[in-house]
């Protein structure tokens, strides 16, 4: 290896590795890849399960007729999908694999394994080269660099209970969230449900993002007759039902204690409330250990672009409230609550200071 190769690789290394986000360290790895193997195309393909059965949209790719990074809400199509044969194989086995496609290119896919031991990600490498003796070693060595650093950036940005994302990540991230969907539905970008849930949330009412804040009802009196052994217990399998509940890109956070936040991707009004009233049922009807029956209020309101982040946050637990002071277990909207006088608009530097329940 000549000395400018070995400086070209360090200075990529050191590019790779020095953002914390997790979107710039993805799109920096893609960039990598395609510049340094001189590779055709370099995509990622976000991965997320409906009924058990994975689907997939491309998140970023990077090609010769453009050489940038493009970051899209298409979802594959399932013929596009078959298609595949190594992202496929790479979703059954959790393990990298290679296919020739049909004009004598090399597809390398490589999954990327979340915190919790699933594939979040694939992605996948087209080029001539990719496995030659050097490039396949360089090529494993940056995921290899790769996965570390996710282990190491998953650990700051999960809850360690739950597995959930935590009030930091929620923190850190809420305004580029809200920027990145607004500027999606501005641009008419469909979202990865549009086309693969005809019969859940149909949309008949405008698209939106959802905040939801979530307390579970009477949980101090949980860990004060059971412990907090089993009060950790009603937080694990609370945390399950959320993942179960809720789609793989709805965002799902642990604010600590028995709170919890989780933001709606791009479905309309009566969609958020079917998804909430399903998960607010699933927690009353599941027998946990010891306990029996628990029950959880949630508060709610669209996430709107001239509202700045304090304000939803401190909304929706205003509509919690609201759920809680009269009777408990029971999903209500900060609009609705509004529009029909039960609460009064805040005065806007009363949204500032938030404490959750």
């Amino acid at each position: 290896m000549t000395k400018r190769s070995a400086d070209k690789i360090i200075d990529s290394i050191i590019h790779v590795t020095g953002h914390d986000d997790r979107e710039m360290l993805e799109a920096s790895l893609a960039s990598t890849f395609y510049e340094l193997f001189n590779l055709d195309r370099v995509s990622l393909y976000r991965i997320f399960y409906e009924h058990k059965q994975p689907q997939c949209y491309l998140a970023l790719e990077v090609d010769h007729e453009q050489a940038q990074v493009r970051h899209s809400g298409a979802v594959l199509p399932s013929n596009e999908f078959n298609k595949l044969t190594s992202l496929k194989e790479c979703l059954a086995t959790k393990s990298p694999a290679t296919a020739q496609l049909d004009d004598g290119t090399t597809l390398y896919s490589h999954p990327i394994i979340n915190h919790l031991g699933n594939i979040s990600g694939v992605f996948c490498l087209e080029g001539d080269d990719i496995h030659s003796h050097d490039n396949k070693r360089f090529i494993d060595g940056y995921f290899q660099i790769y996965r570390n650093y996710l282990h190491l950036m998953d650990e700051s940005e999960h809850d360690t209970l739950t597995g959930l994302l935590n009030r930091r990540t929620f923190d850190k991230n809420l305004e580029k969230i809200l920027a990145e969907w607004h500027k999606n539905l501005d641009q008419n970008i469909p979202a990865p449900d549009t086309q693969q849930q005809p019969l859940r949330r149909q949309a008949n009412d405008k698209k939106a993002n959802w905040l939801t804040v979530i307390d579970i009802d009477h949980f101090k009196q949980v860990n004060d007759q059971y412990g907090h052994l089993y009060g950790d217990e009603v937080l694990l399998l609370f945390a399950n039902i959320m993942r179960d509940s809720f789609r793989g890109y709805d965002r799902l956070f642990r604010f600590g204690g028995e709170e919890f936040v989780v933001i709606l991707r791009t479905t309309d009004q009566a969609g958020a409330e079917i998804a909430l009233q399903r998960f607010r049922n699933a927690i009353a009807d599941y027998p946990f250990p010891q306990i029996g029956q628990i029950t959880a209020s949630l508060g709610y309101i669209e996430i709107a672009s001239h509202v700045i982040p304090a304000q939803i946050l401190g909304r929706a637990d205003e509509a919690l409230y609201y759920a809680k002071q009269h009777g408990r277990n029971q999903v209500c909207q900060y609009e609705q609550l509004l529009e029909n006088g039960k609460i009064s608009a805040a005065p806007e530097s009363d949204d500032q200071d938030i404490e959750l329940f």
